[in-house]
């Protein structure tokens, strides 16, 4: 038995919308956060909220922490990498440091401190 044309169009349109809806709904309604020079960083981190938490933990430790300073040479270590790559290698390398109750990655205890000065 063949699906009616209705059917398929009619399918086909619901695709679309739902694919449409996957794209921009997030962008729509999820947190929006001011501009700031370090959103190439930011944007690498899943929840700023929760970066910023920790980020706050790690600046009460490091409170000579320079955002501009950290920023260049986050950008020059992490480079073209994928961040997920650096992470492992600097977890397998020993390269973490403690912020508040956690123990984490340099690169990402740096990121988490700019979203808490930004």
């Amino acid at each position: 038995m063949k699906p009616s044309r209705r059917w398929v169009v009619g399918g086909g349109a619901g695709l679309v919308a739902a694919i449409i809806g996957g794209v921009f709904v997030p962008r729509w309604f999820g947190k929006h956060y001011p501009p700031t020079p370090y959103d190439d960083l930011l944007a690498l981190l899943d929840d700023r909220e929760v970066a910023k938490e920790v980020g706050r933990a790690f600046l009460n430790v490091h409170p000579n922490f320079t955002a501009a300073k950290a920023a260049g040479a986050l950008r020059q270590y992490i480079g073209k990498r994928p961040l997920a790559a650096v992470l492992a290698n600097e977890v397998a390398q020993g390269q973490l440091t403690e912020a508040g109750h956690w123990v984490l990655p340099q690169t990402l205890s740096g990121l988490c401190a700019l979203a808490a000065r930004s």
